[in-house]
C-alpha cells in the first residue's frame, strides 16, 4: 500500500464523468452525486479522493448529522455516493482503496403513524378535484395532468412521473385492448424497462382515450415549447409531478404521513389484494421486481393483466 502522499491524484470530476459515461447514469444521479462530492471537497479542503482518507470521511459524516440532516439523508446520497464512485475508481485501478468502506450510519426505525397508501377519503377528495373547472389562468396542458394522472394512478399504480411524461403515441391498443405504454423512451423509469399498463374500463367511459388521440404525438401533459427551468437533470415532467403534489395539498390531503402523488401506488396494492388479484399479477402491472427467480421468466401478457384491472372496484365521486 503506497502512502496516501504519494499516490497520483485522483480528482473526484473526471472519475465521475468516467462513471456516468460507462454506466449511462441518469442525468439527475449526476447531478445529485455532483453536489455531494462538491460538499465533501468543501467539507475537507481538497477534491483529490486517493487523499481522503477514512477519518476524513467520519468527520464529514458527522458535520452532516450535526447540521441537522436526517441519518437516512446522510446515508443515501451522501455516502453512498461517495462509496459507489470509489468503488469505480478501484475497480478501474485509479484508486488503491474506497476509504468510504466501513463509514456507517445508524438510522433510526421508521415509525409510522398512519398507513402510506390514502384513505378512501383522501382518494376520493383528490378524484372529486380533478374535476372541477381548473383555473382560467392554468395551461391546457397541467389542467389536464390534474384531471387525468390521478385517475391513472388509481387505475393503475404507475408512479406518477411515469404519467407525466407521456406521450400521445404511449397510448395504444394491444390485442384490442387500450394501454399505456412506459418507456424509458419517453422519460425516465425506475426499472430502466418498459411496460404496458391496461386501462380501466372507467378510464375509457371517461374518454381518456380521445384525449390523448387528439394530442397527436405530443407529451400529454406539457408543452416543451412553454417548458421553462427544465434540464435533463430535472425535466419538465418531474416539474408537473411536483405541481400536482402541490394542487393535492391544496385539496386538503394534508397528512404528512402520506406522499400527494405516491400515495397511489400504495393504495393501488391495497385495493388490488381485496379485489383478490394475483400479487405477482400486481408486480407486474405496477414494475415491481418478481419475487423469485422463477418469476423474471417470461412475462404477463396485457390480456391478463386487464382482467385483473377490470376486477378493481369503479371509484364513484359523485
Amino acid at each position: 500500500m503506497h502512502d496516501a502522499d504519494t499516490m497520483a491524484p485522483v480528482p473526484w470530476r473526471p472519475l465521475l464523468a468516467a462513471y456516468a459515461a460507462e454506466a449511462n447514469l441518469a442525468p439527475a444521479t449526476v447531478k445529485r452525486w455532483s453536489g455531494v462530492m462538491t460538499e465533501l471537497e468543501s467539507a475537507v479542503g481538497r477534491g483529490d479522493l486517493a487523499s481522503i482518507s477514512r477519518l476524513d470521511l467520519i468527520a464529514w459524516k458527522e458535520k452532516l448529522l450535526g447540521s441537522g440532516r436526517s441519518a437516512n439523508t446522510v446515508r443515501t446520497p451522501y455516502l453512498s455516493a461517495v462509496k459507489a464512485i470509489m468503488n469505480y475508481g478501484v475497480a478501474g485501478g485509479r484508486l488503491q482503496a474506497n476509504t468510504a468502506i466501513g463509514v456507517v450510519v445508524k438510522t433510526p426505525r421508521l415509525l409510522l403513524s398512519r398507513d402510506r397508501d390514502f384513505t378512501d377519503d383522501e382518494a376520493l377528495a383528490i378524484l372529486r378535484g380533478s374535476l372541477l373547472e381548473p383555473p382560467a389562468k392554468l395551461s391546457l396542458e397541467h389542467a389536464a395532468a390534474r384531471r387525468w394522472v390521478p385517475w391513472l394512478c388509481a387505475y393503475g399504480g404507475a408512479r406518477v412521473n411515469e404519467m407525466t411524461q407521456l406521450r400521445g403515441g404511449d397510448v395504444r391498443q394491444v390485442h384490442e385492448i387500450w394501454v399505456v405504454r412506459i418507456t424509458p423512451e419517453a422519460g425516465s423509469v425506475k426499472t430502466g424497462r418498459w411496460r404496458e399498463i391496461p386501462l380501466h374500463p372507467h378510464l375509457l367511459a371517461q374518454g381518456f382515450p380521445s384525449f390523448a388521440v387528439s394530442r397527436g404525438s405530443r407529451p400529454l401533459f406539457y408543452d416543451p415549447a412553454r417548458a421553462r427551468g427544465g434540464s435533463a437533470a430535472h425535466p419538465i415532467y418531474k416539474k408537473v409531478g411536483e405541481r400536482l403534489a402541490a394542487w393535492v395539498r391544496s385539496l386538503g390531503v394534508s397528512d404528512l404521513g402520506v406522499d400527494p402523488n405516491h400515495g397511489w401506488r400504495h393504495r393501488f396494492k391495497t385495493v388490488g389484494r381485496r379485489a383478490g388479484i394475483d400479487p405477482a399479477v400486481l408486480d407486474a402491472i405496477q414494475g415491481h421486481a418478481p419475487r423469485t427467480e422463477g418469476e423474471r421468466y417470461g412475462r404477463y401478457p396485457v390480456e391478463i393483466m386487464f382482467e385483473a384491472i377490470r376486477r378493481l372496484p369503479e371509484y364513484r365521486v359523485g
